[in-house]
């Protein structure tokens, strides 16, 4: 009997473990979340509906679902605007954000899975949650439009994966259907395709590869069709060719972006993932190997993509989901292996993960709430006839606004 006592007690101790970040995580949310645009809001979301009622038609309607937003297409995130509002009458910007972080609760049970533990699996994954919620990416966390691309590409692209590990025709499609969504989610969704078809090329399929090969091909060709480089971003060419040093340096401090002295962490995590591809980690857990690359193919996009416009971008709060999945996605993969000091790897890893989540939370939460407060008083000062939306122009914010409150599609509302 006190066996099975000190086990139940030890088992809810480690349910405890486990649930407690989430928990803190969207209460936090729960405070601070604001139904107030902020940013791309206006035009990805409020625009969006107000271009996507006077559209002339299901044909156009459709190509605005898919049309490119900045280097991205998000056609999902524009769907659930449009689910949103057929289903509410209205666009509430906190449900949003709700809808968007749930994404990261479908993405620790991804990792559940592809976690290859032996033993007591719930308690050495402990440090995942730890690491996956807490408040370093702050603004995407608090930013409808955000939250909703950069958390449920991570989603489908992870999910992918896991689904096409296990083979089959059935896996096979709904892995493809999977990565296809992620590539219009966000515009690093597209690296979900070539992650899948590493996978398939470390299983030896070759059929499934060539096949894979072929509907990617159909999927980019769609995704490029049309598509246009936004005049304000940098040229990737230069990146490469006259800033390679710039870029690089880009590379290694985004990657480590969630940590002290972060192009040092970044080498570590670069270091680390070639000691894991010598052990011939990709024959032992080939998803998530494949998921460690994925992130890598992010972050070098990212780079080429972002680097002329300076190295404080790579610190930027809304890349940090990025970073902050090196020691999740390393930590799982090094745990699989048998090793003399795994006694002592996990331990410190936990002590580590609790150190670090704490941290982020005590630095971060404040931010939450100071976004909170501008937003909200920002948009109550707009109500007197101040300049203070959260956005760059605030002549197109004012329009858009005026026009979706006049028209009921969105409702100003908060504590």
């Amino acid at each position: 009997m006190a066996i099975g006592v000190r086990d139940i007690a030890w088992r809810a101790l480690v349910f405890a473990a486990l649930a407690a970040p989430p928990v803190y995580f969207f209460s936090i949310i729960h405070k601070y979340a604001a139904n107030v645009p902020y940013g791309d809001d206006y035009s990805a979301i409020l625009d969006f509906l107000l271009r996507y009622q006077d559209a002339d038609g299901a044909l156009q309607k459709l190509g605005m679902l898919f049309a490119q937003h900045n280097e991205h297409r998000i056609a999902f995130g524009n769907l659930a605007t449009v689910a949103m509002y057929k289903l509410t009458g209205t666009v509430d910007f906190r449900s949003m954000i709700f809808f968007g972080n749930a994404a990261l609760l479908g993405l620790v049970l991804v990792f559940y899975r592809m976690f290859h533990a032996s033993g007591r699996k719930p308690l050495y994954f402990i440090p995942v949650v730890l690491f996956l919620f807490q408040f370093q990416f702050g603004h995407t966390i608090f930013w409808a439009m955000a939250s909703v691309s950069n958390f449920y590409v991570l989603l489908f692209t992870f999910s992918s994966l896991l689904v096409l590990e296990r083979g089959g025709r059935p896996f096979y499609m709904a892995a493809f259907l999977l990565a296809a969504l992620a590539s219009v989610t966000q515009g690093s969704g597209i690296f979900a395709l070539v992650s899948c078809a590493l996978l398939l090329a470390l299983k030896r399929d070759l059929r499934g590869l060539a096949a894979w090969g072929a509907l990617s091909a159909v999927v980019l060709a769609l995704y490029f069709g049309f598509y246009e480089k936004p005049p304000e971003h940098p040229s990737m060419a230069e990146a490469v060719f006259e800033e390679p040093v710039n870029t690089i340096r880009y590379f290694f401090t985004l990657a480590g972006a969630s940590f002290p002295f972060p192009f040092l962490a970044g080498l570590v995590f670069a270091a680390l993932f070639i000691v894991l591809t010598l052990k011939g980690h990709y024959r032992k857990n080939p998803a998530l190997y494949c998921g460690i690359v994925y992130v890598f193919l992010t972050v070098a996009a990212t780079s080429l993509a972002r680097s002329g416009l300076g190295i404080e971008g790579a610190l930027s709060s809304r890349y940090k989901i990025v970073s902050a999945l090196f020691p999740v996605l390393l930590y799982m993969a090094f745990f699989e292996h048998k090793t003399p000091w795994k006694r002592i790897f996990f331990p410190a890893v936990l002590a580590g993960a609790l150190v670090f989540n704490i941290h982020a939370n005590i630095m971060e939460t404040h931010k939450a709430r100071n976004l909170y407060y501008l937003l909200t008083e920002g948009m109550k000062w707009w109500a007197t006839g101040a300049p203070s939306l959260k956005y760059p122009d605030q002549e197109t914010a004012n329009r858009i606004l005026v026009e979706s409150i006049k028209r009921g599609i969105y409702k100003p509302g908060f504590r």
